[in-house]
């Protein structure tokens, strides 16, 4: 879920835009042309700059309730030619909750003399540019302009009603979008006195937001400002924009309207935020079909252990429930009944947790809803009882420990849990005063394993080869969710050739067998022939071969220019990988290249062995990431020991006839 209704904010694809009328012209004064040629001049080596970017968040009292709307102005100015068709656009993010209003666009385009001409956009379009798995109401509104010139000036406005004052709009202080500098940003906060506002800033670089707080006319003013704010630089292996765009988030802790006895408490404590969201699921499921209870009573017919009962209702919703989320307006946060999702046959995460928890508490077990943040979310209940939760499982407590169980993913086996809510705090709703805030655990590198095995024969300038390959943990329900997206003969060969891919991209598969278990752990084991064209290296006398078919970790080398956040992993795992060459008659090992290995700290570590014997070349290699995540000082130790590893690859086995 999306709650900015500032436009620089990092999502995914182009709405539809549709093209701007340009009306009315007039002059802006010789003094504003100086200001933005100073402006131009600062920002020479970029293509664009937004010279002022404000949001105005104002809570006031209407009717007797607080209301919220935003005033948000973006002004731009467009320094080279390039930029007059790479960022003529400006765009801004709202949904059901987030309803803007008053648009409007002004072009200021050199007219001579230091002046400009006034030319006004009527027109925005929109369009979805992205869907969230837990809700998602997020639409983009663009503004196009057309017809400007270099050192034209631009100003997008527009107001957004906010129509639940706990889900006020986070603020970037970072061009996620177009990846422009920004000169100035200023969100500015207005309320009544009586009125508690509690403020979380959070990604990377805050120390370039400065704060202040005013009183004047019964209101307080919090401004939080920044200024000389470079552009964006997006990197790999974070898990989402929130991790290094610095970014304020506002919340209302509690208000006293005149004349009231006490405060009305909104989000001040997880206790608050809890009494809140159980509203959302107080009254679900208190009666369940005959439908339901005719199938609980099939499926753990003869099940003696809790745990069998809610490993049969958990596998039975995986198979017949189709994952589809469409959600509007409060939709994305109330489930649907279990009824009705049982009928329908589909839901989305909530409505999966439904079911589950209604079979599992018809079979007599301890099941509940349960409130997550996958890790796209870098926040806690204790920083921000708001914005912590993207995500809804079930909970069931079995012999006094909790099993977690999410019917969205198809292949995850029961006990496991999705790699992206490790070590994420759940909120499970126990009844309507009690809750518990669970740590999701962190699977072990031994539980997440690869193990892949390659023998390898020699025909002049080819090889040929087999793979055996075994997934186990988090890698094999990858590879298994895959499968099962991917039924078709086609689709699942060129998924078996990018797993077994290795050498260069002559890898031709000739021939390949899946077996996927239907319980336990559900390993994953991959059987395939291959053909490799002129991968070797011939002389008179000599065959020349690099064993190092599959070159793990090589590409772990971090950009460590302006990188301020930490390199983040899916899961921690283990791999070991073997390759046995056999030794053509007539030839014998003139070269092995030395065994080595590597570690860095408790982080991740390798190893790589050569042994011979009479009729065969081993090579083996073992790793291990013991790690979620790299830390920035870490980086440069992390570099040096990836370069050790690409030279280690670059070693070669020469064979030598006899």
């Amino acid at each position: 879920m999306n709650t900015s209704s500032f436009n620089i904010g990092r999502l995914g694809k182009h709405a539809l835009v549709l093209l701007s009328a340009f009306l009315l012209t007039g002059n802006v004064s010789a003094q504003d042309r100086a200001k933005y040629d100073a402006i131009a001049a600062k920002y020479k080596d970029e293509h664009a700059v937004y010279t002022h970017v404000t949001e105005q968040l104002v809570i006031e009292l209407q009717d007797g309730e607080l209301t919220a709307h935003s005033n948000v102005s973006m002004e731009k100015l467009f320094i080279s030619e390039l930029s007059l068709s790479m960022y003529n656009t400006d765009e801004f993010w709202y949904g059901d909750f987030h309803q803007p209003s008053n648009y409007s666009g002004v072009a200021y385009i050199p007219n001579g003399n230091k002046k400009y001409k006034r030319v006004e956009c009527y027109t925005f379009g929109s369009g979805r540019p992205y869907s969230y798995e837990f809700y998602d109401d997020t639409r983009l509104a663009e503004a196009f302009y057309s017809g400007l010139s270099k050192n034209a000036v631009t100003e997008t406005k527009y107001r957004m009603e906010h129509t639940d004052i706990r889900m006020l709009p986070t603020f970037l202080f970072q061009d996620g979008f177009h990846s422009l500098p920004i000169d100035e940003a200023v969100f500015e906060v207005v309320v009544p006195s009586y009125v508690k506002m509690n403020f979380a800033i959070k990604g990377a670089n805050t120390s370039w937001i400065k704060q202040s707080k005013e009183e004047k006319n019964g209101n307080v003013y919090y401004r939080f400002t920044a200024n000389n704010i470079p552009a964006t630089k997006n990197f790999d292996n974070v898990h989402s924009w929130r991790y290094f765009l610095p970014h304020v988030i506002p919340y209302i802790s509690s208000y006293r309207i005149t004349g009231a006895s006490k405060d009305s408490v909104l989000a001040n404590t997880t206790d608050e935020l809890y009494k809140h969201q159980y509203n959302f699921v107080r009254s679900k499921n208190f009666k369940v079909d005959t439908g339901i209870s005719n199938t609980v009573k099939r499926i753990t017919e003869g099940d003696v252990k809790e745990s069998e009962k809610a490993a049969h209702i958990y596998k039975w919703v995986q198979d017949n429930i189709h994952y589809v989320a469409i959600e509007n307006g409060m939709e994305g946060f109330i489930p649907r009944p279990a009824d009705t999702v049982y009928k329908r046959k589909y839901g989305d995460c909530k409505d999966m947790s439904s079911l589950i928890s209604a079979m599992c508490q018809r079979a007599g077990l301890k099941a509940y809803f349960a409130w997550i943040g996958t890790t796209d979310l870098p926040y806690s209940y204790k920083e921000t009882p708001i914005h912590v939760s993207n995500h809804m499982i079930c909970a069931v407590k079995i012999n006094n420990d909790w099993v977690f169980l999410d019917g969205t993913h198809p292949y995850l086996p029961y006990g496991a849990n999705r790699d992206d809510i490790q070590g994420k705090e759940a909120l499970v709703a126990i009844d309507q005063d009690h809750y518990e805030i669970v740590t999701i655990p962190v699977e072990a590198p031994e539980k997440n394993t690869i193990t892949d095995v390659t023998h390898l024969t020699i025909d002049g300038s080819k090889l040929h080869g087999s793979v055996d390959q075994v997934y186990k943990g988090y890698g094999s329900w990858q590879v298994g969710a895959g499968l099962l997206a991917n039924k078709k003969d086609d689709d699942r060969e060129k998924m078996v050739k990018q797993l077994t891919m290795r050498g260069t991209n002559k890898y031709q598969l000739s021939k390949y067998n899946i077996r996927s278990a239907k319980s336990g752990n559900r390993d994953v084991t991959i059987n395939a022939e291959f053909v490799l064209e002129n991968y070797l290296w011939n002389t008179k006398k000599e065959t020349i071969i690099n064993m190092n078919l599959l070159r793990h970790f090589d590409d772990l080398r971090v950009d460590t220019k302006d990188r301020v956040v930490p390199c983040f992993f899916d899961y921690k795992s283990k791999r070991k990988e073997v390759v046995v060459l056999e030794i053509p008659k007539g030839y014998k090992v003139k070269h092995l290249p030395a065994n080595s290995k590597g570690s860095l700290d408790d982080l991740w570590n390798y190893s790589v062995t050569y042994t011979k014997d009479k009729g065969h070349v081993t090579l083996t290699k073992e790793y291990e990431l013991k790690t979620l995540s790299i830390g920035v000082e870490k980086f440069a130790d992390n570099n040096k020991m990836v370069d050790r590893l690409k030279n280690i690859y670059k070693e070669s086995v020469v064979l030598t006839t006899n």
